[in-house]
């Protein structure tokens, strides 16, 4: 079996990938079944755990500003582990935080090179915190309408010394299943998307605006015949922070639910009627004007 990273370091099939998980004294060790790529936003890894404590098979993002695809936006300023200390170094005295961004920097201030490189680790460092409130602010709902949130922790690079950073982590429950995009429309029943409409309803009022449901992050298990509907991909959601005033929070609720209206319209080939006083109760209206994907 494999051990170590590739040059680009993402981890090959077969390889092992060790994590520090939060609150843990000793790394633990996954074997990677397969990656899903192209990477955007950081690695995903379908792994495989042989003790109890975890299921046999888990989902691993990591939140790696590696392999953030903003990269290809300067291209001419590829990852390099100088720059990356440098950005770490910065960090760890303070001198930026994951609010950090480039954009909001005053006009008179010239952008080095680490400028760029800060932005993309603050982004990852900025998405892992919002996806982990996330799923705890879901928790009712983890299993069900969305993947059960397993835990986080720090990505162990191999060797240690190839980063100045351990990327964070989070493992998520494995659901084998298809997209919305990819499915067979007709194993799409009402059964299935009204009570993931009642449930995405609920988000706002939990605390979480997930602003990116579309066809791609709805996923449906078992592919052939479906039993489940479920949300995923929280790195681009809103979070209620503590103290936050309903004014402050806003609301978020039609949004959502707007985004996944939608997305049901353009596979179905249907028009759904959302009403006004029971989100949950989808209606069909007309098969008219809607065009299918």
């Amino acid at each position: 079996m494999a051990s170590a990273q590739a040059e680009d370091g993402s981890f090959p099939t077969d390889s092992t990938v060790s994590l520090l998980l939060d609150g843990e004294k000793t790394s633990t060790t996954f074997r990677v079944i397969r990656s899903f790529t192209p990477f955007t936003k950081g690695q995903v890894y379908l792994v495989e755990y042989s003790h109890s404590e975890f299921p046999a098979k888990l989902i691993l993002k990591v939140y790696d500003p590696r392999f953030l695809d903003d990269r290809r936006l300067k291209p001419h300023e590829s990852w390099t582990l100088a720059m990356e200390s440098l950005v770490v170094q910065k960090w760890e005295q303070g001198q930026i935080s994951d609010d950090f961004n480039i954009y909001d920097l005053d006009d008179d201030i010239e952008l080095e090179p680490w400028h760029w490189e800060a932005q993309l680790f603050c982004s990852s460092e900025r998405t892992f915190k919002t996806e982990v409130a996330a799923y705890k602010k879901l928790l009712q709902m983890q299993g069900q309408f969305i993947p059960k949130f397993y835990g986080c922790g720090r990505l162990l690079p191999t060797p240690l010394e190839s980063r100045a950073t351990q990327p964070r982590a989070i493992l998520i429950e494995y659901i084998p299943g298809v997209t919305l995009h990819d499915v067979d429309s007709t194993v799409v029943r009402p059964k299935l998307y009204r009570p993931l409409m009642g449930a995405v309803t609920r988000f706002d009022s939990l605390g979480v605006n997930h602003y990116d449901i579309n066809a791609n992050n709805i996923m449906l298990a078992p592919p052939k015949a479906p039993k489940r509907m479920v949300i995923i991909d929280f790195g681009f959601a809103g979070v209620r922070q503590e103290g936050m005033t309903d004014e402050e929070w806003g609301n978020g609720l039609k949004g959502d639910v707007d985004l996944l209206r939608v997305s049901l319209e353009r596979k179905l080939g249907i028009k759904l009627d959302i009403d006004d006083e029971d989100h949950n109760c989808l209606r069909f209206v007309s098969s008219q004007s809607v065009g299918r994907t």
